[in-house]
């Protein structure tokens, strides 16, 4: 439209009320005001904008704080850190659009409009957790509540800044280029404040479901801040007041909801509950049975984990002439230590986990401590919390077995240590007659991902014979390993150490010699092109959402 038009645009505010201060008095100047009503006015005018920028802030933490919570419940609940972040994101951004289209509909003061909205907002964001933890471990329509949590997430976070524009002309600041300006500065700024509060204070001190409740807390207390420079209904400053009261008892009481919803997702007793910095560990016990959960997978029970353990470490250690250095590469629950430690001739045990409320677990939980046998104890053993990635471009020293213990390649984090690059690096720390072998996910349950990781070794480590193989455990079903070396002929040479309780040499020869589990060339995963991630998802989908 030009200049020029009759017509005026929609404008992005409500204009200022007229002002109720006195005239003039005759012959003084325009623009000056007797310094009595000049100084209670113009202090009042101060502490509202400060109120209001400092909402502006505050609200713009909570906002990109709750896309992160949204998309890391999701990204614990369902392992695919990718999908979870991105959903949470496109949708809560998706519902900004909504909210703030919708922002020019709402009647009422700006200011009490403004801050029911944030109330609103607070009992939302700060149930948000409780809500997604529900649905996906009670329902069958946990997609569906995810999405309509974000959505209305971002439809009330969409809504904030155009009321607050409101809200201050409101309070008699009019609308102008610098304003908006100033407003967006300090939401972005608050942006990089909640992306460094989140993983390095919120996360790992309180937890998902407490920070979610502080987030929301926090939400109620800039509306009640807002409420105070208005003449507020009574009742939406009760409502305010009451919310406030919930969340923060819903904050003490975090602890015992969640346990409560774990309760009935891990269908055990939980004896041990930690949000570290990196992952969620649950302890549980029934009878004889303790399972280790990390964010919610299986890492083993205590009936069968001989099987598993017991197989690793004999494929790589019967195979190698007298191996006296070993490099684990994950295995922070001490219990593959535990079966390294059996065989002669072992001078050192090098443990590499990144999270460090692993090892500590279990090298102090006394049903940790007695399943693994102290061995993170072992003055042999030497536990270095780091990336397994890092450690391992390191170099320097080199190993006659690496073990490598990790988790599945659900998502693009441990995807990386299912790469040519990894296997490649790997390679370079083995001595000249050495031995890896890795776990391979399930050679029945993701056989596509297992021909994967053998395809990746034989790529990374192409100098070396691959032999991929598989044990029953009953826990996890036919479990796949692959094991490269450059000396072929002294596989399973060496016999097994006394006091195993299931793996005998004749079963080792059986599942890797005669016997080995059959694999397809897949294409190898790389760091630029994770395949892993995809195809082991794939082979997994059909069984997870059957």
């Amino acid at each position: 439209m030009s200049p020029e038009s009759p017509e005026r645009a929609p404008e992005l505010i409500e204009p200022a009320p007229e002002s109720t201060e006195p005239a003039l008095e005759p012959g003084r100047p325009a623009g000056r005001t007797p310094p009595a009503q000049e100084r209670p006015a113009g202090r009042a005018r101060r502490r509202r904008s400060t109120a209001l920028f400092a909402a502006a802030l505050l609200v713009a933490v909570g906002g990109l704080i709750y896309e992160l919570i949204l998309g890391t419940a999701a990204s614990y609940l369902i392992g695919d850190s990718v999908l979870s972040f991105s959903l949470a994101t496109g949708i809560t951004l998706f519902g900004m659009g909504v909210g703030s289209l919708l922002a020019g509909r709402l009647r009422g003061r700006p200011a009490t409009v403004f801050a029911a909205n944030e109330i609103l907002l607070g009992l939302v964001g700060g149930n948000s957790v409780l809500i997604l933890y529900a649905a996906f471990g009670l329902t069958r329509i946990h997609w569906w509540v995810f999405s309509a949590v974000s959505l209305l997430i971002g439809i009330l976070i969409g809504l904030e800044i155009p009321l607050l524009i409101k809200t201050f002309a409101q309070f008699g600041r009019g609308s102008s280029v610098e304003l908006l300006s100033r407003v967006l500065a300090l939401d972005y700024f608050g942006a990089l404040v909640a992306s460094l509060i989140f993983p390095l204070v919120l996360l790992p001190q309180l937890g998902l479901l407490r920070g979610a409740y502080l987030v929301g807390a926090l939400n109620v207390a800039v509306a009640m801040v807002v409420l105070r420079h208005v003449d507020a209904p009574r009742r939406l400053v009760a409502a305010g007041a009451a919310a406030v009261v919930v969340l923060m008892a819903l904050f003490c009481g975090a602890g015992h909801l969640e346990r409560g919803i774990d309760a009935r997702t891990y269908g055990d007793p939980i004896i041990y509950y930690e949000q570290s910095q990196y992952q969620k560990i649950v302890l549980t016990q029934y009878g004889r049975d303790t399972r280790l959960y990390l964010n919610g997978q299986l890492q083993f029970s205590s009936l069968d984990e001989a099987r598993y353990h017991e197989t690793l470490a004999a494929a790589a250690m019967t195979s190698v002439d007298r191996p006296a250095r070993i490099l684990i590469l994950g295995g922070g629950d001490g219990l593959l230590a535990r079966e390294v430690l059996r065989y002669p001739g072992v001078e050192q045990i090098t443990v590499v986990d990144i999270d460090p409320a692993v090892t500590d677990l279990a090298a102090t939980n006394p049903r940790l401590v007695e399943l693994n046998g102290g061995s993170l104890n072992d003055p042999r053993v030497h536990v270095v919390n780091r990336d397994a990635f890092g450690f391992t471009a390191e170099g320097g020293r080199t190993y006659d077995v690496v073990l490598i213990d990790l988790v599945d390649p659900s998502n693009e984090k441990p995807a990386k240590l299912y790469s040519v690059e990894f296997y490649r690096r790997v390679e370079a720390l083995l001595s000249e007659k050495g031995v890896m072998v890795t776990q391979a996910t399930s050679s029945f349950f993701s056989p596509r991902a297992f021909s994967t990781v053998a395809s990746t070794v034989a790529a990374g480590q192409p100098d070396s014979r691959v032999l991929p193989f598989a044990v029953n455990v009953p826990s996890f079903g036919e479990w796949g390993f692959v094991l490269s070396t450059r000396a072929p002929d002294l596989v399973l040479s060496h016999p097994l150490p006394g006091g195993l309780r299931y793996q005998t040499m004749e079963e080792m020869r059986f599942i890797v010699l005669d016997h080995p589990a059959r694999t397809s060339p897949m294409e190898p995963s790389t760091l630029l092109h994770p395949t892993i991630v995809q195809v082991y998802n794939d082979d997994m989908a059909q069984w997870r959402y059957s």
